[in-house]
């Protein structure tokens, strides 16, 4: 009997013709709501995810299920611990989607310097003059400051400093001994705080790292400076990043996450003219959306034919 895949959530057509290739019967899902992602799993052996959170309950819930493959790199969305005790294996795509959130990275980057969202709402209103009462700012030259040094910080590292002519300075205390980088100084997190003109966040979200990043790190900034968030919105005090934005403490934000999302339409987020916001695409570019189908749908392959997969979690 031919295992059955779940697929909640919309992916590229690539993995679920692999999928079927395969021999595996592909059951397209109503959603990522809990109750009905539960109803749909119960007579599934695996399911590829996007963004549905699998916790205790859906593990309780589809005693069958023996796969959980996330389609992207951040799995704080699955409670890995629960599904160590259910004896369900979780495999995900950590390169995939390195250089999509990289490039929307610099993209947000260059929209806060160039205060382009501003500049075109300006425009549209018929203020021309904005050109010349809201100046932008050059990127080259200037310093970029992150926060965490894994594949996509190192990506955009590369790209900052072979690119843009931008000195980089990065922390990261989960660095190997010896570590070594052409694009990248290494400093302590009080100096990269201190001295970026952009900061940009590279971590996962974790227990240690929620709201790990607030009003005390914010007033370390420079006045100018640029908060980038492409990692998961849950890592910031929300609160303590409006007040910065509000009071001057920080000259702008350019925001692919937020807490919650998706960000509610009163979110005050959206009434500040020094931030830009993006609706957490930066891992979904038509490439990116290949590679990490294609990656999931492997380990699940890899799994049910008894091979150790190439990327697992648990």
């Amino acid at each position: 009997m031919s295992h059955k895949i779940l697929i909640p959530e919309t992916v590229a057509g690539e993995g679920l013709d692999f999928l079927r290739q395969k021999g595996y019967e592909v059951k397209m899902g109503r959603g990522r709501d809990k109750h009905v992602l539960i109803e749909d799993l119960r007579d599934c052996d695996a399911v590829i995810i996007r963004v549905a959170v699998i916790d205790e309950e859906v593990f309780s819930g589809c005693p069958g299920l023996k796969v959980v493959a996330k389609h992207g790199v951040g799995v704080d969305s699955i409670d890995t611990q629960a599904a160590r005790r259910h004896g369900c294996r979780v495999v995900y795509a950590p390169l995939a989607n390195t250089l999509s959130v990289a490039e929307q990275t610099i993209a947000l980057i260059f929209a806060c310097a160039k205060k382009l969202p501003l500049k075109m709402r300006e425009y549209a209103r018929g203020n021309y003059t904005i050109k010349d009462t809201a100046l932008s700012t050059e990127v080259s030259g200037k310093t970029l400051g992150l926060i965490g040094a894994g594949r996509i910080a190192r990506e955009v590292a590369h790209i900052a400093r072979n690119g843009l002519g931008m000195r980089v300075l990065a922390c990261d205390p989960f660095l190997p001994d010896g570590f070594a980088s052409d694009v990248l100084e290494l400093a302590s997190r009080e100096t990269v705080l201190r001295q970026a003109d952009f900061l940009s966040i590279h971590i996962p979200a974790t227990d240690d790292t929620t709201k790990s990043f607030g009003e005390k790190e914010f007033a370390l900034m420079k006045p100018a400076a640029c908060f980038i968030n492409t990692a998961r919105g849950k890592i910031v005090d929300e609160d303590a990043l409006v007040r910065a934005l509000r009071d001057g403490v920080i000259g702008g934000a350019g925001l692919d996450v937020s807490d919650p999302e998706p960000a509610p339409p009163e979110s005050p987020l959206f009434s500040l003219d020094n931030v830009v916001m993006s609706p957490h695409c930066a891992g979904v570019t038509r490439e990116a959306m290949v590679r990490m189908v294609m990656d999931a749908a492997m380990g699940i392959d890899e799994v049910f034919s008894g091979r150790e997969p190439t990327y697992p979690v648990v």
